[in-house]
């Protein structure tokens, strides 16, 4: 009786964890980025895209450098090398939801493993540095 009650007490702490790992208390969710299949269901700004230049600068130019072509002052030192966001054939392949998940999970998702993880970027700044790292490849 006494290791029912204990499994049933380990079964609800877990449905209690779950739910709560799963809510978003704060509004932080990324409803344009994680809802968003391609570039198309929301138009980008000019004040996006300067927001979003402006995250780039601060946490991915040190490896994809300036310009985005994955050649940062970091870059030699990463085997294997940092993508290369000009790249349109590639970011083509790519939805806006594959490239939030990369920034917020790291590169491992996609077999780039010295790419950190960025949980810290969401919601509107999250949106507007997809909208710039997509920008990169449609110059």
């Amino acid at each position: 009786m006494t290791r029912t009650f204990t499994l049933l007490g380990a079964a609800i702490v877990g449905l209690i964890v779950t739910i709560a790992c799963s809510a978003d208390p704060e509004g932080l969710s990324t409803p344009v980025a994680s809802a968003r299949a391609s570039a198309a269901s929301t138009a980008v700004t000019p004040q996006m895209l300067e927001k979003g230049h402006n995250l780039y600068k601060a946490n991915c130019t040190a490896c994809h450098g300036e310009s985005g072509r994955g050649d940062g002052p970091g870059a030699a030192a990463l085997k294997p090398a940092p993508r290369n966001h000009t790249d349109r054939a590639y970011m083509d392949t790519l939805t806006d939801k594959n490239i939030a998940d990369v920034i917020q999970m790291g590169g491992a998702i996609k077999g780039k493993p010295l790419m950190p993880s960025n949980p810290q970027i969401r919601g509107t700044d999250l949106d507007a540095l997809v909208a710039y790292v997509r920008s990169l490849s449609r110059k």
